[in-house]
């Protein structure tokens, strides 16, 4: 969602419609004078386009054109991007979180198309910018889970989100384990041997009470936008809901938390308890917290070592892949034996 597009393509009749029918009630049905489209160098897994309209008043609107009819992997296609207009539909476009604001979608299977129309968010991205405004983003996690507990009826009103559920947690963890085997069977038996006692754990991950996630809350995933003015924060804006469900408080902590040493660890954890709380939520603390947290990391490596062999990871990326499995499981399962011996 840059400014930065590139290779001007036509504007078809259907989208000029289709625009011109989104903008009708907000600014007339004779505002939209000029259309133009462009490719978007922000395109990642899917396709994607600015489209940008000039208006009868002089003002220019930007709508960020999402192509969900292909993906790079095919995997859950359909599933996917149902689910990500949904979630934009149903759950964002009116709870005041930042996040792009949703114009409408389009879904033609007779046609294979299959477009969701943003706001374009002109901004930077997490990944560029410095700790302290990680920190923000783990508070806007907070922020958005005490929406959802304030709101519950949002989660029944999107039907398309799933549950993490145990069996899920098991069925990521034997797929980590095949995709490492096929590299070598002596590290499927390192993933093994890391993953004794992981079932107990899995269970008290899956068990906890289920918010909304937004699945792969990363960096690159998080936009700040522009213009707040010199010394205020940044907005966030997290984009990419594609793999959104009903999880655990702390699964996306762990995504965004990633490589971080304990010390800025426990800074962003702070941050997102003291947020969620001055927005009316209580969030589990202390040992209980840092067990499900380490275990929602340890989820999350496995997640990605089960893609090894499907994309054709390099051997020593699978290497450093399983090595991360097993530190992530000994602090996992460690944490847990040791509140468990201190437990009443």
């Amino acid at each position: 969602m840059s400014t930065e597009v590139r290779c001007d393509r036509a504007v078809t009749d259907d989208l000029r419609v289709l625009v011109t029918a989104m903008l009708r009630a907000e600014y007339g049905p004779s505002a939209v004078q000029t259309l133009n489209r462009a490719a978007s160098v922000m395109a990642s897994s899917y396709p994607a386009e600015v489209v940008t309209v000039g208006l009868a008043d002089g003002r220019v609107v930007k709508i960020f054109l999402k192509d969900l009819s292909s993906r790079r992997y095919d995997r859950d296609l359909a599933e996917r991007r149902s689910l990500e207009i949904a979630v934009y539909r149903d759950l964002l476009a009116d709870a005041n979180l930042g996040t792009p604001r949703y114009y409408g979608s389009v879904s033609d299977p007779g046609r294979n198309r299959f477009w969701l129309l943003l706001e374009h968010v002109e901004g930077t991205c997490l990944r560029d910018e410095p700790f302290s405004v990680w920190v923000q983003a783990a508070a806007w996690l907070g922020r958005m889970q005490a929406h959802v507990a304030a709101h519950p009826e949002l989660l029944h009103r999107c039907r398309l989100l799933k549950p993490l559920t145990h069996g899920l947690f098991l069925s990521t963890a034997a797929t980590a384990e095949r995709a490492a085997a096929a590299y070598a069977p002596e590290l499927a038996g390192r993933v093994v041997r890391a993953l004794e006692g992981y079932p107990e754990l899995a269970g008290r991950i899956a068990s906890q009470p289920p918010t909304l996630v937004h699945g792969s809350y990363r960096p690159q995933n998080i936009l700040l936008r522009a213009g707040a003015g010199p010394g205020a924060q940044p907005p966030m804006c997290p984009v990419d809901w594609e793999g959104a469900a009903l999880g655990p408080a702390g699964y996306d902590l762990a995504y965004l938390s990633d490589g971080f040493d304990e010390q800025r660890r426990q800074l962003l954890v702070a941050a997102y308890r003291m947020a969620a709380a001055e927005h009316g939520l209580r969030v589990h603390e202390g040992e209980e917290a840092d067990v499900l947290l380490d275990g929602c990391d340890l989820h999350k490596n496995l997640k990605t070592l089960g893609k090894a062999a499907d994309r054709g990871f390099p051997v020593d990326g699978v290497h450093k892949l399983v090595r991360m499995v097993e530190v992530a499981a000994a602090r996992a399962l460690r944490r847990r034996n040791g509140a468990a011996r201190r437990a009443p």
